[in-house]
């Protein structure tokens, strides 16, 4: 019986070494080669819930996240949003690295360059001003348009596209006394 068991779990164990095909998501796939992807470097546990808590007159730094596993001869222009019932130049304004103000697109975005489409983390900075204290939120989605599965494009052109990740899609930026 001993005997049995032993063959028994030895033809198991050679299962966990075999599989069912070699899934290479995307390589090769002429569809997804110029499909990117973008959010926020910290994913707060799939919830959502990665909060910046600061003082009036301080700078949030936000770290957003370019996923591309390849150089390209074109640079990738993406998008992020901020939304919420603060007031953008009375109660908190959005600075470069340097502290100048930035200022968003005719549609409300706010642009990041990924030049030749390198993969990288770069920074977005919210001031808090000494003006009103509450909330606002950071998004890769335009806050006007309901988010959804299906609704994930944050950026698109004749040379690529690229998608926002549902699940970390927002950041909130608390500002206090």
């Amino acid at each position: 019986m001993k005997k049995i068991i032993l063959i028994l779990m030895a033809i198991a164990a050679c299962y966990t070494f075999t599989a069912c095909s070699d899934d290479e998501w995307g390589n090769g796939d002429p569809a997804m080669e110029h499909i990117y992807y973008v959010g926020f470097l910290d994913w707060g546990k799939l919830k959502n819930d990665v909060v910046f808590n600061i003082k009036q007159g301080e700078t949030a730094t936000i770290a957003i996240q370019f996923h591309s596993e390849r150089v390209r001869s074109y640079n990738v222009v993406t998008y992020y949003y901020v939304g919420g019932t603060l007031v953008r130049g009375t109660d908190y304004q959005i600075v470069d690295e340097a502290g100048n103000v930035l200022q968003p697109d005719t549609s409300g975005a706010f642009s990041i360059n990924w030049p030749q489409a390198i993969k990288g983390v770069k920074n977005v900075y919210v001031k808090a001003l000494n003006a009103s204290v509450g909330s606002l939120n950071v998004l890769t989605f335009d806050p006007k348009q309901e988010i959804s599965y299906t609704n994930i494009t944050n950026s698109i052109t004749n040379d690529y596209e690229v998608r926002s990740f549902t699940q970390n899609y927002k950041v909130t930026v608390n500002i206090k006394k």
